[in-house]
Formats: structure tokens, C-alpha cells, sequence
């Protein structure tokens, strides 16, 4: 099984993570750790790349922490709309599944829409929606 965990470095990305090593571990599955710089960001500013894979290291850690073995994570950082790079990195990938955190926004910022929904509705492929008060209850 290919992963695809979409991460911006804020808490609900760092359970995702938690969530995504703890099934890659089980089912010894790749994780493609991604970070999206917007639109206008990537290309004019490198300390916003640098920065972008100064996240995905920190999360790589975590996966490490999980124990997942450091031949089955790759990085990349892409810019561009996040949602809709998501969907194409996870098309040109294979990728089986995607996991990401959302904030759980409500009210008018949930009509506006968050990259969690955009995802949700531009992909075909399985997304687990880890939410914002998840807690593990598992026993490792």
C-alpha cells in the first residue's frame, strides 16, 4: 500500500502522521510525506522551500519514531494549490491512500471551504480524515 500524508507542520498534520506510521508500520506500506507551498511561494522564495522540507524532516522523524523503516518514506515539496496538488501527487504516485488532519472548522471558514473538503471532493482515492481531537487508543 502507497500513502500519501499531506502535512503543513500544525498539530492536526502531526496526528495525521502519528496515524499514517502507525498503518504503514502494520502493513509495511510507503509514505510519501508532501508539503504544498502556495501558489506564489515556491518559486520566487527559497527559504519558504527550505522551510517546507524542514517540516517534512520533523514529520519524517516522527515517523521514524513510530518505527517505520526509513526506506519506505519519501519527501517532496510542490507548489502550487494545495488540494489540487495533493490529488495530482497522489494520481501520478499510485497512491492507495491519502491521510491528512483537518482543523474541524466550522461557520462561515467551513463554507469558504479547507483543503480536507477540496480534497475530499477532486479525489477517487480512499482519504482518512484523521479529526482535530483524535486521540490513539491503541495499545502500542
Amino acid at each position: 500500500m502507497k500513502i500519501l500524508l499531506p502535512i503543513d507542520g500544525s498539530t492536526y498534520s502531526k496526528k495525521a502522521a502519528k496515524v499514517a506510521g502507525r498503518i504503514a508500520k502494520e502493513h509495511n506500506s510507503h509514505i510519501l510525506v508532501l508539503h504544498v507551498v502556495g501558489d506564489r511561494g515556491l518559486s520566487r522564495k527559497t527559504w519558504r522551500k527550505e522551510g517546507a522540507e524542514h517540516v517534512n524532516a520533523l514529520t519524517i522523524n516522527i515517523l521514524l519514531e513510530m518505527g517505520c523503516d526509513v526506506s519506505n518514506i519519501t519527501s517532496i515539496v510542490e507548489g502550487g494549490n494545495a488540494a489540487e496538488m495533493i490529488v495530482k501527487v497522489a494520481k501520478e504516485h499510485d497512491i492507495d491512500r491519502i491521510i491528512m488532519g483537518t482543523r474541524g472548522r466550522t461557520g462561515i471558514k467551513k463554507i469558504v471551504g479547507s483543503v480536507t473538503q477540496n480534497v475530499l471532493q477532486l479525489t477517487d482515492i480512499l482519504v482518512l480524515v484523521v479529526p482535530p481531537d483524535y486521540r490513539d487508543r491503541s495499545k502500542t
